[in-house]
This record gives C-alpha cells, structure tokens and sequence, in this order.
C-alpha cells in the first residue's frame, strides 16, 4: 500500500507538470486594444500623480515598478503634468510618465506577482496622428513575446497571457526620428502568480525518480517471491 501511495503521488506531481509545461499558448503574449481588453479584473493602477514619479527611477505604485532606461527624466524638462499642448499626449491626464532618448520605459510587477493582463494608454512626444509603439514582454529576464503596432496616442494597448509575464518594455520608433519620445498613463494590472520553471523541472525529475524507485521494488518483490 505504501508503495501504491507513493506511485499515485508521483503521478499526480507528472500530471501537473505535464498540465503546466504544454499548455498551448505559453509564453505567448496577446496584444490588444482597448480598455478591458486584457484586464478582467483589476488589482493594481497607477496614474503617476505623485511628484516622485518625475525622478524616481524606478518609480513604485500600485504592485508596480516604473524604470527609464536611456530616456529623460522630469518628463523630458516639462515638469509636472509635462506639456498638455502636444496633440501626443491627447488622452493622458493630469501627470504622466514621459522621456526622449533612444531607450524605453520598463513596467514591471513587483514581489513574487506576474502579470496577467496589464493596460494603459499610450501617448508620445512627437506632434503625429500615429506612433509605431514597440514592446517586448519579459519573464525572469527572459524575452517570451515582442511586437510592434501603429496607434493613435490616447489609445488603451493591452497585454495579455496566461502563464504570466513579470515585465514589459515600451517605446516607440517613428522613421526619421533620431530619438524616441514614449509617454504613458493610467496603467492597470492583473496580476498571477509566476510559474518557477526551475521548480518546475525539479519536480519532474522527482516524480520520474519516485516511479524508477517503485518500479525496481515492485521487480524485487516479484523476484523474491
């Protein structure tokens, strides 16, 4: 009977992984447009009101963290509120996040979360109908999903998946532009917890041992016998 346990719980511990590991749309990030695209439920927002959000870097609110890489600060010498006259940022209210350079902004989950949806409206510093808003979707530092798509800044973009990315870059890239000019405002998270792959695969490998184990005594019993 003991033996019997043993080989049900390590089939059980199989089963799981197996369920987890194969999933058909792992690691693959579906984007979207519009608010409640890809956010079911909310857990976590962020719409930058405080005046640390000019300078921090990274700048934390709600189970968010906000970085700039290559990009300025204090809304590239605006100030607060930056520059509400520029038909980019049509959409954004009161503060938002914005910066020029050639680099990008990083959005990432905070403690032990993922995301599972995450939104927000996309603006930019250049005076145009449409930016090329390019992403890259990251899990433990790895890249599992990218993409670029042309929208009009006020535009909710969306981001979606089911196993859960903990980061997201953005930026955008227009032609004949030596820099980049992102802005953003009023994220929304959903958050899951992570899958650890490395457990993951631990895991596996037990279980495979706890059946070889079984197996080879179920063999000498049978010899013995």
């Amino acid at each position: 009977m003991f033996s019997t346990r043993i080989q049900h719980l390590a089939l059980v511990a199989l089963s799981s992984v197996a369920a987890l590991a194969f999933q058909p749309n792992a690691w693959a990030v579906t984007q979207t447009t519009g608010a409640g695209s890809a956010v079911s439920i909310i857990q976590g927002t962020a719409t930058f009101e405080s005046m640390s959000a000019l300078v921090d870097n990274p700048y934390f609110e709600g189970g968010m963290a906000f970085s700039r890489t290559g990009l300025t600060f204090n809304n590239n010498g605006c100030g607060f509120a930056g520059c509400p006259s520029n038909s980019g940022f049509a959409g954004l209210s009161g503060n938002y996040m914005y910066g020029v350079g050639t680099g990008y902004f990083e959005m990432a989950a905070t403690g032990d979360n993922a995301f599972h949806g995450l939104e927000f409206t996309v603006g930019t510093g250049f005076a145009i109908t449409l930016q090329n808003v390019t992403w890259q979707a990251l899990s433990d530092g790895i890249l599992v999903d990218s993409g670029t798509v042309s929208l009009s800044p006020g535009t909710v973009i969306g981001f979606s998946d089911a196993i859960g990315f903990d980061t997201l870059r953005y930026t955008n890239v227009q032609q004949g532009f030596a820099n980049f000019a992102p802005a953003f405002d009023s994220v929304s998270a959903q958050f899951t917890a992570p899958i650890p792959e490395p457990e993951i695969y631990a895991m596996m490998l037990a279980g495979l041992g706890v059946l070889g184990f079984v197996a080879r005594r179920k063999k000498l019993q049978a010899t013995a016998a």
